[in-house]
């Protein structure tokens, strides 16, 4: 160590201790953690008489964060209990020293120098509870006053700085207020711990995301587009452009269906028509073809396909015999004369049908 730089803690560390800021700074807007001021702007001296100390204007404040950086590094600069850290490196002393928080970055402001500080759960808890009010930052500086950079600071409830008093845990009973609230307005019962309201709040989230798709909104629409679609529905007035009424969806289905058959039927009649006029089906069978047609076209088509081509004499409808053919109809005895079999045969295939159903 440099001989003109003396550290805050050289020999005696709590007669030494220099309390700054109180712990509850106001946060700022957007930033993670909580800002507390490490250093005033100018001159002070501490409660015991020591001092005066001299943080200068903004730029010497400046020059302390860009030194502080420049000797931590790459680690942070940490927040204890206490100062242990600096008891536990005096000699015969130890000990433990946990971390309260850790400082994130530093800010310049008019009345000094602040830092964002990311408190540990316990150290959250212990402020929360006023176990601790203040925070005392650890520096070297010069014989002449002069700081020269940050070493750590510490929770503490000796503040050497005459400073107003201010409640160390104003800020996170604020919040801890809040979340109570939120608690109450999801249903959940006072106490609830963090991790149930953010459960409960997913829960919200995801119901009210399988509502706007309900109403017929994207997943991602806002409370009020879903209130005021669920309202229009429940008023039987709903959107036009998203609706349609089911009695207009029923006589475009019935109307669907009529051009359907009415187009199956045509191409029965067609396909029908021409398989006569080719000689591959009898007249008589046109009704036994054109429903075979409509129910299976493409087993129509096979039949036709292998159907002999019949003659002018075979396409004549002929009385069939009263005898041979007495329990055959008129399209039995058509198609018996169609597949060339006699009356005997086709009796027997019909007897045979029948038998299987």
């Amino acid at each position: 160590m440099s001989k003109a730089v003396k550290s805050l803690f050289p020999e005696n560390v709590s007669a030494h201790s220099s309390a700054i800021s109180a712990v509850d700074a106001t946060p700022v807007d957007g930033a993670s953690g909580h800002w507390v001021m490490l250093l005033p702007k100018g001159t002070f001296s501490g409660r015991d008489g020591r001092g005066p100390w001299s943080a200068g204007d903004e730029a010497n404040l400046q020059a302390i964060v860009n030194a502080t950086l420049k000797r931590a590094g790459s680690t942070e600069l940490v927040i204890d209990y206490d100062h242990q850290t600096m008891f536990g490196a005096v000699p015969g002393v130890g000990g433990r020293a946990p971390a309260a928080g850790w400082i994130k970055e530093f800010e310049i402001r008019d009345d000094g120098l602040w830092g964002r500080v990311e408190w540990t759960e316990t150290a959250a808890q212990a402020i929360r509870a006023g176990e601790y009010r203040y925070l005392s930052p650890v520096y070297q500086f010069h014989k002449s006053g002069k700081i020269v950079h940050l070493l750590s600071a510490g929770l503490t409830n000796v503040p050497n700085l005459d400073l107003a008093a201010v409640a160390a845990s104003a800020d996170l009973n604020q919040q801890e207020e809040t979340m109570e609230k939120i608690a109450l307005a999801l249903g959940l019962s006072q106490g609830a711990s963090e991790a149930d309201i953010l459960a409960a709040i997913n829960s919200v989230l995801t119901s009210t995301a399988a509502m706007a798709v309900v109403v017929g909104l994207d997943k991602n629409a806002t409370p009020d587009a879903i209130l005021t679609a669920v309202q229009s529905v429940k008023a039987g007035a709903p959107d036009p452009a998203k609706y349609v009424p089911i009695e207009q969806v029923t006589a475009m289905q019935a109307s669907i269906k009529t051009l359907q058959d009415t187009v199956a039927e045509d191409k029965a009649e067609t396909a029908v028509n021409n398989a006569i006029a080719e000689g591959k089906l009898m007249p008589a069978l046109k009704e036994w073809g054109v429903d075979l047609y409509k129910s299976n076209p493409a087993a129509f088509e096979g039949f036709v396909g292998k159907a002999p081509v019949l003659t002018a004499a075979q396409r004549a409808t002929a009385t069939p015999p009263a005898k041979a053919e007495a329990a055959l109809d008129d399209v039995d005895t058509a198609v018996m004369r169609q597949l060339g079999l006699s009356s005997e045969e086709m009796l027997k295939s019909k007897s045979q049908l029948e038998a299987s159903h």
